[in-house]
C-alpha cells in the first residue's frame, strides 16, 4: 500500500464496517453496488468491475437479499474471511499513516421505494395467444429454470410450427415482478435493429443512461457490454429472442448480451443449432436449459381438434397423422384422412423440404428409416458435415434423430428403391455394433430376406428376450418366410411375438396351422403357445388340455415338455392347487436343468415364486425371484419385477414394492409389452390404494382395464374391477364400489377358477360389511368359504372365516 488506498482497498475497507450484518435477514443499502460506489466516490460500472476482481479473488462474498426499505432483493456483498483479514490490515494501515481512505458512508442514499426512476416496470407487447393446449412439463420445466439462478438462458428449440412462439408467449405472460423485452428476429436484422429496440425498452423503463447512450448513434459492443452489466446487475429483467437464429448478421451482438446482461434472464427460440452456446453451457455449467418441442400429447391434440370441430376416432387418427403438430393440426380443414394427409404434406414439403440441397434431403431420408436416435458414426462419411447445420436434433450428446413430426413425411415421399437402400445402410452399421433387433428390422425394410430367416431361425429366443417385442411383431407381421428350410421357425417366432403383444387371434391362426405339422418339436412348442394363450384367456380348461397334449408328443424332448409342465403349473397355481402346480413346475426346473436349458430354469423358479405368494410365503417367494433377476433379459424382468413388488406390498414394504412396480412398468412400456405393463398397473393401483391414495389407484386401475379388454383377459378384467371397487371403498363410494365388484365377478362367468371367484366374493363381502349391509355381507362371505373349501385353499378360508367372526 502506497499513500493513499486503491479502489479495491477503500471497498474493503468500507465493507469492513458491514461485518457485523453478514448474517441479518435484512442488509443495509450501503453494501449494494449502487450503496459502494456511492461510499467509495466511484461510478457504478466501475464499482461492477472492482467488485468483479474482488470476488474472483476470493476476498468477498456475493448474495441476494432483502434491503432495508426495499421492496425486491438485490446483490450484497461481504467480505470473506480472506478479505476480513485483509480490511484489518488495511484499516490499521489507515489508522498508523493517518490516511484519508476517501470512503464516506454518509454519501450513500438509499435507492428505494421508487427513489430511482427506473422503478416504473413496462414490458414489450406479447404476441396475443387464442387459445393453448398441453406443454405442462415444458412449462414447468421453463419456469425451473427461470427461477435457478445458476440458469442463464432457456432456448426453446424446434421446427418452424411445433409452437416455440406461442410457448414462450404463454410462460412470459405468466412472470411476475418481471420488466419483459420481447424482440422478433428478422432475416435482415442487424445489431442496431436490436439496438434501437432496447433503447425504446430502457427509455419506457426509467434506464435514461443506457437509453441515452443506444440513441446517440455512437454505440459500441465494448461499452455497451459495460453499461448492460451495470445497468441489469439486479433481478427483474426478462430478454426475449424469438426465432433468434433467423438472421445471420446478431452472432457478434449475442454473444456480448449473453455476457453482459446481469442477472437478467434470456429466453431464446430457435429452429435450428444456436451458435451462441455450446454443449458444454448446457451440461458442464448448467447455464443454459434447451427445450426442445415435439408435437402436442394426444389429450392436447385431441381438445384443439375439438375446439375445431373435429371428434372421435378421425380426430385420434388425425393426431396420430400429423404426430400432434400444432400448425398442422390448426391448418387442416378436412376431416377425411386422405385429404388431410395430402394437406400436410403440402405444407411440409413447401416449409421444410424443398429448399434443402440434395445432401440434406439425403441425410433427413437416412435418418427417418431410424426407431431410435443414432449415434454420428451411423451417418454415411459424406453425409458427416450436412450434419452440423441440418435440422437433425441431438437429443443426447453424440446422439441423433429427425423430428417426429418430420419423419413419417420424409420418409413416406421417398420413392421406395432409395427407402430401401437406406435401410440396407442402416442394417449393415448395426451388424457392425451388434444390436440383432435394429439389424433385423432393418434387414426386413431392405428385402435382405434370406439374411432375415437365417437370424430368425439362429436368435429368435433372443430376439424376443432382449428387444421391444411390439416392434419385432410389427416387423414380422407382414413377412412371409420362403425358405422351406426356415419356415416353421420363422413363423413360430411370429405366433411368439403375436402372443406376448396379445395379438391373441393373429398368433391362434399361425399355432393352429405349425400344431398340425410332422416336427414333433414344432408341434410342442405350437400346442405349449397356445395353451398360454387359453391361460392368459382364463379358459383354463383348455388351457390343460392343450398342455396335456403337448406333453405327450414331447416324451423324447425334455426341453418342451419342460415348457408344458411349467404350462400345466401355472394353470394349477391359478385354479389354487398349490401343492399340484409346485410338483409340476419342480419337474419342469429338473427337465430344463437336464438340456443345459438355464432360461428353462428360472422361468420354472418364477412360477413357483407366485405359488409362494398363492401359500402367503411371500420371504420365500422373493428369494425365488431375486434368483431370476439376474439371469433375465429385460422383456422377462419386467415379470420379476411385477412379483417382487406384490410380494413386498404382502409385507407392508410399501416404499420397496412401489419402486419395483414403476419398474415394471416402466420396462414392460419400453419392451412393447401391454398385457405384463396392464398387470404391473394393477398391482401398483392395489398398492396406491393401501397407502392411502386411492384417486391414483383408480387412474392405473382404468389404464390396466383398457388393456385387459382389449386383450379379452378375462382374470386380468377381473382383477382391474375389484382393485376399482377397493379404490372406490376406501372413498367412501359404496354405490360404485359394488358395481365394480359385481363387474369384477362378471368377468369371471364360465371361468373354471373356484379360489379367485371365491377371493373376489369375500372382497364383495368385506365391502358390504363396511356398508352396514350385514345380511348380504354374510350370504357373500358364506358363498365365497364354500368355493375357498372346494379349491383346497386353507389360507383363503381362514381369511374368510376371520371375515365372518366380525359379523
Amino acid at each position: 500500500m502506497g499513500g493513499t488506498l486503491t479502489v479495491s482497498e477503500r471497498i474493503i475497507f468500507h465493507l469492513n464496517q458491514y461485518v457485523k450484518h453478514e448474517d441479518k435477514f435484512e442488509v443495509p443499502f450501503d453494501v449494494t453496488q449502487d450503496g459502494i460506489s456511492q461510499a467509495c466516490s466511484i461510478s457504478r460500472a466501475h464499482a461492477a468491475i472492482e467488485l468483479k476482481k474482488l470476488k474472483s479473488t476470493g476476498l468477498i462474498d456475493e448474495r441476494l437479499s432483502h434491503v432495508k426499505r426495499g421492496k425486491t432483493r438485490r446483490k450484497a456483498y461481504f467480505l470473506t474471511h480472506g478479505g476480513k483479514s485483509n480490511g484489518a490490515t488495511i484499516l490499521q494501515y489507515v489508522k498508523d499513516n493517518g490516511i484519508d481512505p476517501m470512503v464516506d458512508p454518509s454519501k450513500v442514499v438509499p435507492m428505494t421505494n421508487g427513489a430511482k426512476t427506473r422503478a416504473t416496470r413496462k414490458s414489450s407487447p406479447l404476441p396475443s395467444i387464442k387459445s393453448f393446449y398441453g406443454r405442462e412439463r415444458e412449462i414447468a420445466s421453463m419456469h425451473a429454470a427461470m427461477s435457478d439462478s445458476t440458469s442463464k438462458i432457456v432456448c426453446v428449440k424446434g421446427i418452424a410450427g411445433i409452437g416455440k412462439t406461442t410457448l414462450v408467449a404463454k410462460v412470459a405472460s405468466e412472470l411476475t415482478g418481471q420488466r419483459v423485452f420481447w424482440h422478433s428476429v428478422k432475416p435482415w436484422d442487424v445489431a442496431k435493429t436490436l439496438i434501437d429496440s432496447l433503447a425504446r425498452f430502457f427509455s419506457d423503463n426509467g434506464c435514461r443512461k443506457l437509453s441515452a447512450y443506444l440513441t446517440s448513434g455512437k454505440a459500441e459492443l465494448g461499452e455497451l457490454s459495460v453499461l448492460l452489466n451495470e445497468e441489469l446487475s439486479e433481478n427483474g429483467f426478462t430478454f426475449i429472442f424469438d426465432d433468434a437464429d433467423a438472421s445471420n448478421n446478431l452472432f457478434d451482438f449475442f454473444m456480448m448480451f449473453r455476457h453482459s446482461s446481469g442477472s437478467a434472464k434470456i429466453i431464446m427460440t430457435s429452429e435450428g443449432v444456436t451458435r451462441f452456446y455450446d454443449k458444454s453451457d448446457v451440461v458442464a455449467r448448467n447455464e443454459v436449459c434447451e427445450v426442445d418441442l415435439d408435437g402436442l400429447d394426444q389429450r392436447a391434440s385431441l381438445r384443439l381438434l375439438e375446439d375445431r370441430g373435429i371428434k372421435g376416432d378421425v380426430a385420434k387418427q388425425l393426431a396420430s397423422l400429423t404426430k400432434g403438430h400444432p400448425l398442422s393440426l390448426e391448418m387442416i380443414t378436412v376431416s377425411g384422412l386422405s385429404e388431410a394427409k395430402s394437406q400436410i404434406s403440402k405444407f411440409l414439403e413447401e416449409e421444410f423440404y424443398a429448399d434443402l440441397s440434395d445432401q440434406e434431403k439425403s441425410l433427413l431420408q437416412f435418418a427417418s428409416v431410424f426407431n431410435r436416435p443414432f449415434p454420428a458414426e451411423a451417418i454415411p462419411k459424406d453425409l458427416r458435415q450436412v450434419r452440423k447445420g441440418s435440422m437433425l436434433r441431438e437429443v443426447a450428446p453424440g446422439r441423433f434423430e429427425i423430428h417426429s413430426s418430420l419423419q413419417s413425411f420424409v420418409y413416406d415421399s421417398m420413392p421406395s428403391d432409395i427407402r430401401t437402400s437406406w435401410h440396407s445402410v442402416a442394417a449393415d452399421y448395426y451388424i457392425k455394433v451388434g444390436d440383432d433387433p435394429e439389424r433385423l428390422h432393418h434387414l426386413i425394410r431392405a428385402n435382405r430376406h434370406l439374411e432375415s430367416e437365417i437370424m430368425m431361425s439362429r436368435l429368435g429366443e433372443s430376439l424376443m428376450e432382449n428387444g421391444n417385442v411390439q416392434q419385432l411383431w410389427l416387423v414380422l407381421r407382414d413377412f412371409i418366410p420362403q425358405k422351406p428350410k426356415y419356415v416353421q421357425s420363422v413363423t413360430l417366432l411370429k405366433a411368439k411375438a403375436a402372443n406376448k403383444v396379445g395379438e391373441y387371434s393373429a398368433s391362434t391362426h399361425l399355432l393352429e396351422e405349425l400344431s398340425r405339422c410332422d416336427n414333433g418339436s414344432v408341434r410342442a412348442e405350437s400346442l405349449i403357445e397356445l395353451g398360454k394363450i387359453r391361460s392368459k384367456q382364463g379358459d383354463l380348461e383348455q388351457a390343460s388340455r392343450l398342455f396335456s397334449e403337448a406333453l405327450d408328443c414331447s416324451q423324447d424332448l425334455p426341453a418342451q415338455r419342460a415348457k408344458a409342465l411349467r404350462g400345466e403349473g401355472v394353470v394349477e397355481s391359478k385354479l389354487g392347487n398349490y401343492e399340484r402346480a409346485q410338483e409340476l413346475l419342480e419337474s419342469s426346473a429338473r427337465d430344463s436343468m437336464s438340456v443345459m436349458d438355464s432360461k428353462g430354469m428360472l422361468m420354472a423358479h418364477l412360477e413357483l415364486g407366485n405359488v409362494f405368494i398363492g401359500r402367503g410365503l411371500y420371504e420365500e417367494a422373493i428369494s425365488h425371484f431375486s434368483k431370476c433377476a439376474a439371469g433375465f433379459g429385460p422383456v422377462d424382468l419386467a415379470n420379476v419385477y411385477v412379483n417382487m413388488g406384490a410380494a413386498c406390498a404382502h409385507l407392508g414394504k410399501h416404499a420397496e414394492a412401489r419402486l419395483h412396480l414403476e419398474n415394471a412398468v416402466k420396462l414392460a412400456t419400453e419392451t412393447g409389452q401391454p398385457r405384463t405393463r396392464a398387470y404391473a398397473q394393477s398391482s401398483l393401483s392395489e398398492l396406491l390404494a393401501k397407502i392411502g391414495d386411492p384417486a391414483s389407484a383408480k387412474e392405473h386401475c382404468f389404464n390396466a382395464l383398457e388393456v385387459f379388454t382389449e386383450l379379452n383377459d378375462r382374470l386380468g378384467m377381473s382383477l382391474a374391477y375389484a382393485n376399482l371397487g377397493k379404490s372406490s371403498q376406501l372413498m367412501g363410494d359404496f354405490v360404485t364400489s359394488e358395481e365394480y365388484y359385481l363387474e369384477s365377478l362378471a368377468a369371471l362367468k364360465d371361468v373354471e377358477a373356484p379360489r379367485l371367484l371365491g377371493k373376489r366374493k369375500m372382497e364383495l363381502g368385506i365391502m358390504l360389511m363396511d356398508k352396514g349391509e350385514c345380511d348380504r355381507a354374510r350370504r357373500c362371505l358364506e358363498d365365497a368359504k364354500e368355493l375357498s373349501e372346494r379349491s383346497g385353499s386353507a389360507d383363503l378360508t381362514a381369511m374368510i372365516e376371520t371375515a365372518l367372526g366380525k359379523l
